[in-house]
């Protein structure tokens, strides 16, 4: 009889490589590779590879290890009771308990590949080392800081939310802040860096994102709020305006990193935005090459999608969206730092290392509480599907939901979004051109399909160009979207360009720089592909006046969720029209995703 993991893997039902490592760990047991070894080694490779650090097998026991419309569900591979199924595992070489050098570890009914057992056990090690008070505040004196930088922070019925995170950093070297858009996370490190700077100016801060697009959008950021942020002229001197991508931070080349544990950054504060991207090997590497007594700061929402690769770092850390309270020692100083009364701050039911160094911003300064936007992602982030339903359906000038035309997009779609990015090719020069493309974006739950980001891409460009003699790959205010990171143009993933004619009428690629707009020859660009419709993925870090959300038909499409309902619905800021059934949009709502991880528990969040 065939082996049921080829039957599998010949079906695409798990991929070649979850295949050959079941294979291998078959060999090196019991060389059944139908058994519940080789089972669970496919089960964890699968799972790896679709985000989830480790499996826990809670999860599992009693039913399918893995699903496959081709075979009867009787025939595919149960979890038996835990209990054995632990047993069985152990029996086996290839699999050991916390700490031993195997290639799979059994911790806690978690089963984990060695290494990411190994960066996850480092990460909660590395962030508990640094979750300790900092000796000898100066309460009075830290006071005063803060009312300095927050002159009207204490005119309030409850505390400021970005005065108390200000006040956290000055008493962590680690802390968490996370806010939805236009909570104020910018105008948070701002003055958190005035109030470090305040006390030791020539503390050394660097600044990084996960991506050349987060590293640069950070920087605008910065940019953008600095003057208007009324701190003292010779601190906001002393504040870093450049950000570099972890990578370029690390010195990573040729598939090593320059810096770790053995040659640690030269740095005393180190800033990281977009920390929701932050996938767990990308966090060790980091968390290695600091220096034991340099401060990290994260920023982020731990509401949004979380990173391509195994692990969700900053939802781990700030508990999956669970209450925020304080210790009692804690919330007493923060009363004196902060200049108010005790209960006003939130306090802890249960005391929690780690949840006394995360703040959270919730007022947003950029939805009001009238907005459609505002009002529908609270609504996404709470799970209430039929609310969400109820007011995309009322009469609301700014969020509205499109129903799709059998497998087509729908007419009035397709106008609409037409409607504003006709103004991108009518354009007189490139600048007027990008102003007018980064208004708007049409934005795709997957890559495949009718309604994914490439069938999205051909039906624009086909549409948009309908006008022209002649159609053509490249042309005229085509935008792109770099895939690769080159270091050597200053181009990363996630970057956005047009294609432009210079004066000599040779097509060119303009991207905006921080000295203006840069013109390189297409020939030179790296990976790249066109952009009138992107990924929710890649949108992150990004928003736009108008947005059209498209979610694929299949209600049972892995790419439904919570998290990406809620990052597409939050890149809009006025207009957001959403392509989607009922059926398809109530399932994006209720699927909160759970990636499969040991990083939460093992710093101190409990029922994770």
């Amino acid at each position: 009889m065939k082996s049921l993991l080829k039957i599998l893997a010949k079906q695409g039902d798990i991929s070649p490589l979850s295949y050959f490592f079941a294979s291998f760990i078959a060999e090196q047991s019991t060389g059944n590779i139908d058994g519940l070894l080789a089972y669970s080694a496919a089960l964890v490779s699968e799972n790896n590879q679709a985000g989830d650090v480790c499996i826990n097998m809670n999860a599992f026991v009693g039913q399918p290890l893995f699903s496959s419309e081709q075979i009867p569900l009787q025939d595919l591979p149960c979890g038996i009771d835990l209990d054995q199924w632990c047993r069985c595992l152990l029996e086996s070489p290839c699999v050991g308990s916390a700490g031993e050098v195997t290639p799979l570890i059994l911790e806690d009914h978690r089963l984990y590949l060695n290494r990411y057992w190994l960066y996850e056990t480092r990460v909660a090690e590395l962030i508990r080392s640094r979750l300790l008070p900092l000796p000898a505040i100066d309460n009075n004196e830290l006071s005063q800081q803060l009312g300095q930088l927050f002159p009207d922070g204490r005119d309030q019925t409850r505390v400021d939310a970005q005065m108390l995170a200000v006040a956290l950093a000055a008493n962590r070297r680690f802390v968490a802040i996370s806010g939805g858009p236009g909570t104020g996370k910018t105008t948070t490190v701002l003055k958190i860096l005035s109030l470090l700077l305040l006390q030791q100016p020539g503390i050394r801060i660097e600044l990084a994102a996960p991506t050349g697009k987060a590293a640069a959008r950070m920087m605008e950021s910065i940019h953008a709020r600095i003057e208007d942020s009324h701190l003292p002229p010779k601190i906001r001197d002393l504040i870093p305006r450049q950000a570099s991508t972890i990578h370029r931070l690390l010195g990573y080349r040729n598939h090593r990193f320059y810096h770790s544990s053995s040659n640690p950054l030269a740095l005393d504060c180190l800033v990281i935005d977009e920390a929701s991207m932050l996938d767990l090997t990308l966090a060790y590497r980091l968390l290695d090459a600091l220096p034991a007594r340099a401060r990290i700061i994260l920023l982020g929402d731990r509401d949004q999608l979380a990173s391509v690769a195994a692990g969700n770092v900053l939802g781990d850390i700030t508990g999956h969206g669970q209450a925020i309270g304080y210790s009692e020692a804690l919330v007493d100083q923060l009363a004196l730092q902060l200049d108010q009364p005790a209960d006003k701050i939130p306090r802890a039911t249960e005391a929690s290392a780690i949840a006394d160094s995360i703040a959270l911003l919730t007022k947003s300064y950029r939805f009001g509480v009238d907005s459609g936007i505002g009002q529908l992602a609270s609504l996404v982030n709470r799970g209430a599907s039929r609310a969400v339903i109820e007011l995309l359906q009322t009469s609301n000038s700014s969020v509205s939901l499109q129903l799709p035309a059998g497998n087509s997009l729908a007419a009035d779609a397709v106008e609409w979004i037409l409607s504003r990015y006709t103004p991108v090719l009518a354009s007189t020069d490139v600048a007027q051109a990008m102003d007018a493309f980064d208004r708007s974006r049409v934005l795709c739950a997957i890559h495949s399909g009718p309604f994914g980001v490439d069938e999205m891409n051909r039906l624009l460009s086909h549409r948009l160009q309908a006008t022209r003699s002649t159609a053509a790959d490249d042309y005229p205010g085509r935008p792109i979207l770099i895939t690769a990171n080159d270091y050597e143009l200053n181009l990363f993933n996630g970057d956005t360009g047009l294609l432009w004619p210079d004066e000599a009428g040779v097509l060119r690629a303009c991207f905006r720089g921080a000295d203006g707009i840069r013109e390189l020859p297409i020939y030179s660009l790296p990976e790249h592909v066109t952009a009138w419709a992107m990924t929710v993925h890649k949108s992150q870090g990004s928003e736009f006046e108008s947005v059209l959300l498209i979610l694929p038909t299949d209600a049972d499409s892995n790419a439904l969720t919570r998290e990406l309902l809620y990052t597409g619905v939050t890149r809009a800021r006025k207009h957001l029209r959403i392509h989607s059934s009922v059926e398809v949009l109530v399932k994006a709502c209720e699927n909160l995703t759970r990636r499969g991880s040991g990083l939460a528990r093992k710093l101190g969040w409990k029922n994770l």
